[in-house]
């Protein structure tokens, strides 16, 4: 059943104080599929249930000389109408990219996840409903949900790139992402991560963060990070973990693997020492370091502003070394 956004409970506060306006939970889904067709990634499959939709295509990069491919590229806008995951509910994503298609996915504005104040009264056994009445999928109340998976075909490229988290007070999150490459596939994906309303000075002082992030190359494990943590633990303050921080981003970087095992890792040297002259050259608040086959740059601190706007110089960096594109950044960033 599909959901119109007249449908959804609205907020009553003006300040996004919507705790409790959501406690029975939507699951939504959102099925994609991109193609090469007559020189152009297409989006050749859109299905969704719920309020999770995009609502077309977009093709807003420059056709340049020798990078007429550019033009080609797809940009599709990922929409949820609530404008937050709110406790009970569940976002389930899944991509797949053709060989040799290019499509960049992104959120029109920084994602929310709300919570809400238990009463200690309530019955655990009434937190938990059946998501699905074809399968063993259980929803938990409790918990605001999005999984994403996506699988890149060989001489793919995918840059998932949504724009910010906001973790609210009370919000119990948990999020998880899968990435299926091959061999010849690129990928360039992001994930910045706000605790707390820094404009209200709103604090993460209870609830739940869980996030998982796992990438397979071939069906190898290549990077597997799991958090969980509750809010008030020692992870967020230890210097070895937030350290009172309320900002973290990673952003990972996969190129395709050369031919030969060789020049594939003088390529990634390479781009590694490119990335850090730019970092040096603009004073940009990240470290990039290195793994076997994909590059890794971490920001921490307590500007969403700096990590965002690091992150895309950096993109734009990756793109000319490794894709030889033009500069380019979605217009809805700026919006």
């Amino acid at each position: 059943m599909a959901f119109l956004v007249s449908d959804l409970p609205l907020p009553t506060s003006k300040d996004d104080k919507v705790a409790d306006f959501a406690v029975a939970g939507w699951h939504s889904t959102l099925n994609l599929g991109f193609d090469v067709l007559a020189y152009k990634t297409r989006l050749v499959k859109r299905q969704h249930c719920g309020a999770l939709q995009v609502q077309r295509a977009l093709y807003p990069e420059p056709a340049i000389k020798n990078t007429a491919h550019q033009a080609g590229i797809c940009h599709a806008i990922i929409l949820y109408p609530p404008a937050g995951i709110a406790a009970g509910d569940r976002l389930d994503i899944d991509c797949y990219l053709a060989p040799n298609s290019h499509a960049v996915l992104t959120t029109p504005g920084a994602g929310k996840w709300y919570g809400k104040v238990r009463d200690s009264s309530e019955s655990h056994d009434l937190d938990f409903i059946e998501a699905r009445k074809n399968d063993n999928t259980v929803i938990d109340t409790n918990f605001a949900s999005q999984y994403v998976k996506a699988e890149v075909a060989e001489g793919a490229r995918l840059e998932w790139l949504p724009q910010e988290s906001i973790v609210f007070n009370h919000a119990n999150m948990q999020a998880k992402a899968q990435f299926d490459l091959a061999n010849s596939s690129s990928l360039l994906t992001w994930d910045i991560v706000v605790f707390g309303r820094q404009a209200y000075d709103e604090v993460f002082a209870c609830g739940q963060y869980r996030n998982e992030l796992t990438i397979r190359r071939n069906g190898k494990l290549i990077v597997y990070e799991n958090s969980d943590h509750p809010a008030g633990s020692r992870w967020f303050t230890s210097p070895l973990a937030m350290a009172g921080q309320h900002v973290v981003g990673t952003f990972w970087a996969f190129p395709a693997i050369a031919t030969l095992a060789s020049d594939h890792k003088s390529k990634l040297n390479q781009t590694i020492a490119t990335l850090r002259e730019q970092i040096a050259t603009q004073s940009l608040p990240v470290v990039c370091t290195q793994i076997e086959q994909a590059i890794c740059i971490r920001y921490l601190g307590d500007d969403v502003q700096a990590c965002f706007s690091a992150f895309s110089t950096l993109r734009h960096v990756l793109r000319k070394e490794w894709w030889q594109l033009a500069e380019h950044k979605p217009r809805i960033w700026d919006t």
